[in-house]
């Protein structure tokens, strides 16, 4: 390590270019360094300085000439975004992870003792509104069921209460698991001795099986004395339970009286998330896993594979994940996301993903994991050359600056790889779905790859959308052969070459209309807008908040206000499996702030995927029962929210200038 202290300060001019200055504040000179550092993308050198080296956002930086930084100089440099659409916009925007290093790897780390981003314009969303068409009164229950009916009196629950059902392992399966969920999240309700009658009760909770049935349905009748909770599947005894853990909290215990009718709109209500750019500690993901529960979300998209890593460690090719989960100076992966100069980062083997699908199927949900194919592989490629064309004079850059990250499938090593992940993803996954990827494939890839027109003469392919299609469609053969559905992002269908549309399950990320237009031709379709429910995207435009904005900004309202089915077309809903929500993490340093970022927004997905279009509540009505009501239940089970100004972020006690110090 050096001993040379530094002075580093950071601010951004009207035109956008970051601008940094570096002083030696030791007594020794300093010679043949580099400024490393990452940003969330790729960037270009405006003055004094040139690019050493760049891989996506992580960035090298070196003074124009043989440059000495003797003791109390200062060297002046700056630097900028490549492409205009990547303005800085909030302080997650400014350079993360900073450190020198001389040309004998030696690294120091550097504190950015001032980061000065007044050159952003930070202006707070303004609610687009009128507050006297909300509706104040509404069920404080969220997903709203399918109907309400209210009567007089209360139900008061402060009291011991009785939990009564006949022997029925479906029942008690969904009781235990509710009960469990209410204690890890700190509202115990059900506390009572099951099927014991106390006399000091306030009264007495009785669940009856009605007719079977597999749709998640369920009813609640609630009274001064009794409340009663009929379904007829498991699933639906624990939605039912969850509503009634809900209200317990929102009404501090003082129910109101009568009667809920309740079946969700959607079979798919999900929530993604990307353990790939920031890697969580399994506790995080249960954590996640109960959040989503309580709010009646049923898929977790795990997205375990990525440039950056592959995280789930396998028994047999386990050197993939030891070899890529780890990020740092000089390592295979460098330090990217703000990770800085030490190795970080990690895998997760066969107990951590048990312990995750098994919270998982208790909490009612499926665990569907992604190998994102055939690009966003710059991890694996480096790992395994033989996964390209050694005469690909291609030279791809994909849109997050890696070059060289697409999987060729002309390659033997591809395919004998390849499946064999899939194979071990398919055993250890008991889910319906695993997700292939197919997106972001960088146009200029295999352009110069004669195993590719070879592969291209032999197969009739056009193109390289076709190339792409064609190796998901045969990689899909081989998780059917595993007994298990494949998914993917929408452009794998881009291609022309194509198997029976109903067979594919597509996630359509580029914005609402392109998922219609995929339900119109016939593909089955979940829908995840990045403009509405893309939850890595900043808040509000207040350069102390963190996000992207390249889909939009999203405050709490955007996320429930636009249409699931267009309107006129109520025959799509049959293609429309339902919506999920995403949370990619390149802007995330730590576990906790996936907090606020998903919440409070995470209310306005659930209702959104659950609730029927007539009694799905809009973003006045459900954001005043966020800050009214869930506000307090949030803190309750240890989640933290978002403080923007509806939050009020402007008297929070972290100011400004303290926000903008390098985490």
């Amino acid at each position: 390590m050096f001993s040379t202290e530094f002075s580093l300060t950071t601010s951004i001019n009207i035109d956008n270019h970051f601008c940094s200055r570096l002083i030696n504040k030791s007594s020794e000179s300093i010679e043949n360094f580099m400024f490393c550092f990452s940003l969330l993308a790729p960037v270009k050198a405006i003055e004094n300085c040139r690019i050493f080296k760049s891989a996506g956002g992580y960035i090298e930086l070196t003074h124009l000439e043989n440059f000495v930084l003797k003791p109390g100089e200062e060297w002046n440099f700056k630097y900028a975004y490549n492409e205009s659409r990547h303005k800085p916009m909030n302080h997650r925007w400014a350079p993360q992870g900073v450190f020198l290093k001389n040309n004998n790897g030696e690294v120091v780390n550097l504190e950015m003792i001032d980061l000065d981003l007044k050159g952003i314009s930070s202006v707070a969303p303004t609610p687009h509104y009128s507050s006297d068409k909300v509706n104040y009164d509404s069920l404080r229950l969220v997903p709203h069921p399918y109907a309400w009916e209210a009567s007089a009196g209360v139900c008061n629950l402060c009291a011991p209460i009785n939990i009564l059902f006949n022997d029925s392992e479906m029942i008690n399966n969904a009781y235990k698991s509710a009960s469990d969920l209410g204690s890890r999240l700190n509202l115990n309700l059900f506390s009572g001795i099951v099927n014991e009658i106390n006399d000091k009760a306030s009264c007495s909770v009785k669940l009856k099986l009605q007719n079977h049935s597999s749709d998640s349905s369920y009813q609640i009748t609630i009274t001064s004395d009794d409340i009663e909770i009929t379904a007829g599947d498991e699933s639906g005894f624990y939605y039912g339970l969850i509503s009634l853990l809900q209200l317990n909290q929102t009404y501090h215990q003082l129910i109101p009286c009568g009667s809920i009718i309740d079946k969700p709109r959607f079979s798919w209500r999900g929530q993604h998330l990307d353990t790939v750019r920031h890697f969580y500690s399994v506790d995080s993901l249960l954590k996640l896993l109960d959040l989503m529960s309580l709010f009646k979300l049923n898929k977790f998209h795990w997205h375990g594979v990525d440039d950056e890593a592959f995280r789930f460690k396998f028994d047999r090719n386990s050197e993939v994940a030891t070899a890529t989960s780890k990020r740092g100076n000089g390592l295979l992966v460098p330090p990217v996301f703000g990770s800085g100069p030490d190795a970080t980062g990690g895998c997760y083997d066969r107990e951590d993903m048990h312990k995750v699908i098994n919270r998982a199927s208790a909490n009612f949900i499926e665990v569907m994991p992604e190998f994102d194919l055939p690009g966003h592989n710059m991890a694996l490629i480096s790992l395994f050359p033989g996964l390209r064309d050694p005469e690909d004079q291609s030279c791809e850059v994909s849109v997050q600056g890696y070059s060289e990250n697409t999987l060729n499938p002309a390659m033997p090593e591809t395919f004998s790889l390849v499946e064999s992940l899939i194979d071990e993803l398919c055993d250890m996954f008991p889910g319906e779905y695993i997700h292939l990827g197919g997106d972001e494939v960088a146009p200029e890839s295999w352009t110069k790859s004669p195993a590719i027109d070879v592969l291209k003469t032999k197969h009739r392919l056009n193109n390289g959308k076709d190339v792409a299609s064609w190796f998901i469609n045969k990689l899909s053969k081989r998780v059917e052969f595993n007994n298990k559905k494949t998914a993917s992002w929408q452009e794998a269908e881009d291609g022309q070459h194509h198997d029976d549309k109903s067979e594919k399950l597509l996630f359509s990320w580029q914005n609402l209309e392109s998922g219609f237009n995929l339900a119109r031709e016939g593909y089955k379709v979940v829908l995840c807008p990045a403009e509405h429910i893309y939850f890595d995207m900043a808040q509000s435009r207040d350069y102390a908040d963190r996000g992207a904005n390249w889909a939009a900004v999203i405050p709490f309202e955007k996320v429930v206000d636009w249409p699931i089915i267009p309107n006129n077309e109520p025959e799509l809903e049959s293609n429309i499996q339902g919506i999920q929500g995403h949370l990619w993490c390149e802007t995330i340093l730590k576990d906790s702030e996936m907090e606020s970022m998903l919440c409070p927004r995470i209310l306005g997905l659930a209702e959104s995927a659950w609730s029927s279009e007539s009694n799905r509540r809009k973003g006045p009505e459900l954001e005043n029962l966020a800050i009214t009501s869930y506000r307090e239940l949030f803190n309750k089970i240890k989640w933290d929210y978002y403080k923007a100004e509806n939050f009020d972020i402007m008297s929070d006690p972290l100011t400004r200038k303290e926000a903008f110090v390098s985490e």
